[in-house]
């Protein structure tokens, strides 16, 4: 299964500690309550590993990774169910939450 049969554009967050990322291709835009006006972004590389899509690139406290898998998943603070769960790596912190194609609108159960 090709990396393209995720969508293009995902949307990823998650809560405690509130964080956010908008995946478009191989490029990352990471957002947290305090940076929604500026976003940092990265460049990297999207490919399939193990049915799971990686986004990818940076190196040492710049590394990353997005780490996006089928299966349904729960914010934890919603009844809003989500079509993959989302792991964030950002150089030594990670962040857990769920993801959604943007142009799918999310319904409450």
């Amino acid at each position: 299964m090709p990396a393209e049969d995720f969508p293009a554009t995902l949307q990823a967050s998650g809560t405690e500690p509130f964080w956010g990322v908008r995946a478009e291709g191989g490029k990352l835009s990471y957002t947290t309550p305090e940076t929604m006006d500026t976003p940092r972004t990265f460049e990297g590389k999207r490919e399939l590993q193990g049915g799971a899509l990686i986004v990818h690139g940076g190196e040492g406290d710049g590394a990353f990774k997005l780490t996006i898998k089928r299966g349904e998943c729960s914010d934890g603070m919603s009844d809003l169910r989500h079509p993959f769960s989302a792991d964030f790596v950002l150089g030594k912190d990670t962040f857990k939450g769920c993801a959604r194609d943007l142009a799918v609108p999310v319904e409450a159960p």
